[in-house]
């Protein structure tokens, strides 16, 4: 009796094949030789395992951050050859000043523009989600505290060879020069407590300051803490009072490089005051041993 399975092969094979088929076994002819099965290697017939893959997409993340580190240290060398420094003396401290002479058209600074953007998209592309639990994290929090406080100030990253430098004051911070006689004057921000928010972390080393200099505030309610508490202590008294402080965020690491965005909001009850508040910026650093020196300031804003 025929099975279906073997009805259903003899109607894909069709009434000639067939026919001849069955002629050929009534004439007693014998059976044609099947053709010798090619072997297969074992490794080509055998599927890819998921360690298989796992190792193939290893490998590739591996080359394209080669590729990656390779470019952002090449575009961190083109950089540092266009730039050159503003001397702003040595009255107060000011600091020196990365500046790039030759590239005064429009061109130009949009040329040194887009490296700098070059470096701090690779970083951020990189480095996106990169836990800031480490000490190299923390460094730099403190770095980026102290500078926007007025306490201390980083150095510039260079090259090979050259003698690093200081860099200027952040924000309203730093000494200037007093009018009326050879000395210097402390800034009107350096004489008030410095509040900032930092989203991103639990809690910081605070830069060596006269407490209550600086003050900060931990984690994605930061922003609401900081309100309340300035509400109940001087916005209930003064409407009219303004809140200032710096959200540190975000902050990405990536190998020897981070990028850092400060913002400096100014608020009246709750609501900002104008447009471009009291500024901003985005930071790009270079870590030297375990010192964090600043490469390029990517863009500022505001005041």
């Amino acid at each position: 009796m025929m099975t279906k399975v073997a009805a259903v092969a003899l109607a894909l094979v069709g009434p000639g094949l067939l026919g001849a088929t069955v002629a050929a076994s009534v004439a007693g002819a014998q059976p044609r030789p099947k053709a010798p099965t090619r072997a297969v290697p074992a490794t080509l017939s055998q599927a890819r395992t998921p360690a298989d893959s796992d190792a193939v997409m290893v490998q590739r993340l591996a080359i394209e951050e080669r590729a990656a580190a390779a470019r952002l240290g090449a575009l961190r060398g083109q950089y540092l050859r266009r730039a050159a420094w503003a001397d702003l003396g040595d009255r107060c401290s000011p600091g020196a000043l990365r500046v790039f002479p030759r590239d005064t058209s429009a061109a130009g600074r949009d040329s040194v523009q887009r490296v700098a953007e070059a470096m701090e998209q690779i970083v951020v592309t990189r480095g996106v989600g990169s836990s800031l639990a480490g000490p190299d994290a923390r460094r730099l929090l403190r770095l980026i505290v102290g500078w926007e406080a007025g306490v201390e100030r980083p150095m510039w990253d260079v090259a090979t060879g050259e003698k690093p430098r200081r860099t200027i004051a952040t924000g309203l911070m730093g000494e200037v020069p007093d009018p009326n006689g050879p000395g210097c004057l402390p800034s009107a921000g350096a004489l008030d407590t410095v509040t900032f928010v930092v989203p991103g972390f639990t809690s910081m080393e605070f830069p060596n300051a006269p407490k209550p200099r600086v003050k900060a505030y931990y984690g994605p309610d930061g922003y609401l803490r900081a309100r309340d508490e300035f509400f109940a202590e001087v916005g209930s008294k003064n409407p009219e009072a303004d809140l200032l402080y710096v959200v540190v965020a975000p902050m990405v690491l990536w190998k020897d490089y981070a990028v850092v965005g400060v913002r400096r909001p100014q608020e009246r009850g709750g609501v900002q005051v104008g447009d471009s508040n009291r500024g901003g910026a985005s930071y790009l650093f270079r870590k030297t041993g375990q010192e964090w020196r600043l490469l390029s300031i990517v863009r500022s804003w505001g005041g």
